[in-house]
């Protein structure tokens, strides 16, 4: 199964049921239009490292991008917002804690371990229906048994 499910899996478990898009900048500013809000934005696996285990196993590292983005107005000022990322930034922390239990069948398929980092930053009048939210960086390791 394409990572781009299991993020999209998570997705659907987190509060509020956001939608969920994937696509390339592109891609995502048109389906942006379409789009119900609040919505996750996933970009293209920017890169795959491969990890060898000692127990012969390896673990494939997934560099991803999301977006946690709501829908505001065009001509707010910057300051009107802040409340939209106060709340997506909700978001991708509860994404981040789902994904660290999610399971495929009785294995948990991401190892997120203390010490490991994840990078938002906020994003104002995004796309052309306009967004506001934060962008996550993160590199998540599936195991792959």
């Amino acid at each position: 199964m394409p990572i781009r499910n299991h993020i999209e899996a998570i997705v659907h478990m987190l509060d509020g049921a956001p939608g969920f898009i994937h696509g390339t900048a592109n891609e995502l500013n048109t389906m942006a239009d379409a789009a119900t809000f609040p919505c996750v934005f996933m970009y293209p696996v920017e890169g795959i490292e491969l990890s060898p285990q000692i127990n012969g196993k390896v673990d494939n590292l997934f560099n991803l991008t999301l977006e946690f983005l709501y829908q505001t107005d065009f001509g707010e000022y910057t300051a009107d917002n802040e409340t939209y990322v106060a709340q997506a930034l909700a978001m991708a922390s509860q994404f981040i804690e789902k994904a660290a239990s999610y399971r495929v069948g009785t294995k948990r398929y991401f190892k997120i371990k203390p010490g490991d980092r994840a990078r938002c930053r906020p994003l104002y009048n995004k796309f052309n229906v306009n967004t506001t939210g934060v962008a996550l960086n993160v590199m998540l390791a599936a195991t792959n048994s």
